[in-house]
């Protein structure tokens, strides 16, 4: 009993004044809107939550549908360069084999020589090491 006494009672309300006819007759037509919008907005809540996943779903395989053709596009361009590369590969081991270098040396009748020469190479010259800044370089060279 000391507890209800220590907790306060809350105050019964007041009654409203009354409302004049022009308020009621806005709030009535308000609710009356918000009535006549509630079943299409609930039609078309219903059909979102269906519509939004499927429509997810098709573009999602759509998109998986594209990866897959676009895989077999590049596998078949691999095996076609892969191809080409193996008949590359087969006319360049042709064109180096020996015994048609040696065909072609004997038509331009070439031979092996018989005195050899020694050519003696000069040494490349070496630019001096650049000191100064590089588009100055011109002015600040020793």
């Amino acid at each position: 009993m000391i507890a209800a006494r220590a907790v306060p009672r809350p105050q019964p309300k007041q009654p409203q004044p009354p409302q004049r006819a022009r308020e009621a007759a806005r709030r009535r037509g308000r609710r009356t809107r918000l009535h006549f919008y509630a079943k299409p907005a609930l039609i078309v809540a219903a059909v979102a939550i269906v519509l939004v996943p499927v429509m997810i779903y098709v573009l999602l395989m759509g998109n998986l549908t594209a990866l897959n053709y676009s895989l077999a596009q590049v596998t078949e361009q691999k095996s076609a360069l892969v191809e080409e590369t193996m008949q590359l590969d087969d006319r360049i081991a042709q064109l180096e084999s020996r015994d048609r270098l040696a065909g072609v040396a004997a038509r331009l009748h070439m031979s092996d020589p018989r005195v050899y020469a020694v050519v003696d190479v000069p040494a490349p010259v070496v630019a001096p090491p650049s000191n100064g800044i590089a588009f100055l370089g011109a002015f600040f060279h020793r």
